[in-house]
């Protein structure tokens, strides 16, 4: 194609051409450097439309937006009532929270898994050397003479 004059960057412009034709205006903008300028310079030539009144049309667009709840706002339900707005406080569930936690303090829970008492469960049993220790010496004192235990 050749490069494009005023006049068709003009059209480009104001949305004045086809579907193809807009398509190669775009990609001669992407790769052609000197097309930028001609580009600029028809938008100068071409003015921009004038809205008859600002104020309206803004009041017009501020309108037509639906009202969004902000994030700040929790959202309620109204099937749920005054119930559903006491469990949706935040605050309940810390207080429900540090309730459940003393409770579980008071009843010991946490001294199980506490770091000292980790190894308790294992101390519980006797180990195997301390048995056959057990049973060497029981097994001894049973041979000794009958005199030698009463001295004790």
């Amino acid at each position: 194609m050749n490069k494009p004059d005023k006049q068709e960057w003009i059209r480009f412009v104001q949305g004045e051409m086809t579907g193809p034709e807009r398509e190669q205006m775009d990609r001669l903008l992407l790769e052609d450097p000197e097309a930028l300028p001609s580009y600029m310079t028809a938008l100068e030539h071409c003015a921009a439309p004038e809205l008859p009144d600002g104020e309206a049309f803004a009041g017009q667009i501020m309108g037509r937006i639906t009202p969004y709840p902000s994030a700040a706002e929790p959202a309620t339900r109204q099937t749920g009532g005054r119930l559903y707005k006491i469990l949706g406080n935040q605050w309940v569930h810390y207080i429900a929270a540090a309730c459940i936690t003393m409770l579980f303090i008071s009843a010991g829970v946490f001294d199980r898994i506490a770091p000292g008492n980790l190894d308790a469960g294992a101390g519980i049993k006797q180990p195997y050397s301390e048995k056959m220790v057990q049973k060497a010496t029981g097994w001894l004192e049973d041979i000794k003479p009958a005199s030698i235990n009463h001295k004790k």
